[in-house]
């Protein structure tokens, strides 16, 4: 969440589980995302970055593959 995801998004391998959570909490209280998450939130398909950018919604589980689009491991 916020700064965590301005850092993680950029790693060559990302992983989320049902309890990965996806958020630009910031956003919530009229701040801006960072340089970091402006930047792939602006390189997403469609306008998921655009929301997410603008309604500080949250995403978990499966979810986060919209972001992500890596691996996604189950608990079973």
């Amino acid at each position: 969440m916020g700064g965590g995801v301005g850092l993680v998004a950029h790693a060559p391998f990302r992983i989320a589980t049902e309890k990965t959570r996806f958020a630009m909490p910031e956003t919530k209280i009229g701040y801006f995302p960072d340089v970091g998450a402006s930047y792939f939130l602006s390189r997403m398909d469609g306008e998921i970055g655009t929301y997410l950018a603008l309604t500080s919604d949250t995403l978990s589980g499966r979810a986060v593959l919209w972001v992500y689009k890596n691996s996604y491991v189950s608990r079973n």
